[in-house]
C-alpha cells in the first residue's frame, strides 16, 4: 500500500476542528474509519479505544495519537465587540499576531484575525519587543459586545487557526493546521487498517487521546482504560533539516524514516524495547 493512499484519511483527520477538550469532531472521524476493526470504547473523558483480540489475549499492545491540536478560547468579550483570548496548549506566542482564525460558535464558525495595536502608533523602543498575547485580539467583525453574542459567540468558544490541507511543491510534502498529532492518528488507524487480514498473537488496540496539549490527561485515563503491556505514543519530532538548526538539536530529517524519542520530561525508555525496535527497523530498512 502507498503512502499517498493515505493522504485522504490523513487530510480528514488534519481539517477537523479538535483544540483541546474540544476533540468532538476528530474523534468522530476516527470513529467512523475504525468502525468494524475492533471493539470501539469511549473513556469519560474522551478518548476512544480500539480493541482487537488476536490469538491470546496477551500481551497487549496500545498504539495511541493525541487528537487534540493547540488553539485559543474565548475569554471576554469587549463592549467595542473584540475577543480577548486564552490559549490552549503551548505556544510561541509571536506566531499568534494576524493568523486568521476560526471561532466555534453555539451558531457556526465565525471567522476571524487576530490583530493588535496599530505599529504605526508604538514607539521605536516597543516595535523591538515582541508582543504578548495579552496585547493581542480577535477582530470577527463585530461592532460591538451585543453583535458578537448575536453571532452565537460566547466565553468558553474553542478558537482554531485556519489552515487548509495543501501539498507542497514535489507532492511528498504537505501543508496543514494540525499535524501535531493527526499524522499520530492516521498511523494507529492505518496499523489497524494494514493487520486486519493478518493473524497476530496478542491483542492489538489503537487509541485516540484527548487534552495531551494540556498535560497528557487523556493519556492518563486511556492507559487505564487499556491496561496496556506495551504502549507506543505515535507522535510528530522536531525536522532537523531547516536553516539554522545545528545537529545535536534535532536528528531527525523529513522522509529519513520514523524517529524514536529516548527522553523527554515524562520518560526514560525501556533499553529492550528500544533494542526491540531499532532491530525491526533495520531489519526492515527503516
Amino acid at each position: 500500500m502507498a503512502w499517498e493512499e493515505s493522504l485522504p484519511l490523513l487530510k480528514e483527520l488534519a481539517e477537523a476542528v479538535g483544540v483541546a477538550g474540544f476533540e468532538e469532531s476528530v474523534r468522530e472521524v476516527m470513529r467512523r474509519h475504525l468502525a468494524g476493526q475492533g471493539e470501539l470504547i469511549t473513556d469519560g473523558l474522551g478518548s476512544l479505544l480500539c480493541v482487537r483480540a488476536g490469538k491470546a489475549a496477551s500481551p497487549r499492545v496500545l498504539l495511541a495519537g493525541h487528537m487534540d491540536e493547540v488553539g485559543l478560547m474565548v475569554s471576554l468579550i469587549t463592549d467595542d465587540g473584540f475577543l480577548r483570548f486564552q490559549t490552549l496548549g503551548g505556544w510561541w506566542e509571536p506566531v499568534l499576531l494576524a493568523q486568521r482564525v476560526v471561532v466555534v460558535g453555539r451558531l457556526g464558525p465565525v471567522p476571524g484575525v487576530i490583530g493588535s495595536r496599530p505599529p504605526h502608533l508604538l514607539s521605536p523602543e516597543e516595535r523591538k519587543k515582541p508582543l504578548e498575547r495579552k496585547e493581542m485580539f480577535i477582530d470577527v467583525g463585530a461592532a460591538s459586545r451585543e453583535e458578537a453574542l448575536r453571532l452565537g459567540i460566547r466565553p468558553g468558544d474553542p478558537v482554531v487557526v485556519e489552515g487548509a490541507f495543501t501539498p507542497l511543491a514535489g507532492g511528498k510534502r504537505v501543508l496543514a493546521r494540525a499535524l501535531d498529532n493527526r499524522v499520530g492518528c492516521a498511523v494507529a488507524v492505518e496499523v489497524m487498517r494494514r493487520l486486519r487480514p493478518e493473524e497476530h498473537p496478542n491483542t492489538l488496540m489503537a487509541a485516540g487521546t484527548v487534552q495531551e496539549e494540556v498535560g497528557l490527561r487523556g493519556a492518563a485515563t486511556l492507559a487505564e482504560l487499556a491496561s496496556p503491556d506495551v504502549a507506543f505514543a505515535l507522535e510528530v519530532s522536531v525536522a532537523g533539516d531547516t536553516p539554522g538548526t545545528k545537529p545535536e538539536e534535532a536528528q531527525s530529517r523529513l522522509g529519513k524514516g520514523p524517529a524514536i524519542t529516548l527522553y523527554d520530561a515524562t520518560l526514560i525508555p525501556h533499553r529492550r524495547l528500544r533494542d526491540f525496535v531499532v532491530d525491526v527497523a533495520e531489519r526492515c530498512g527503516i
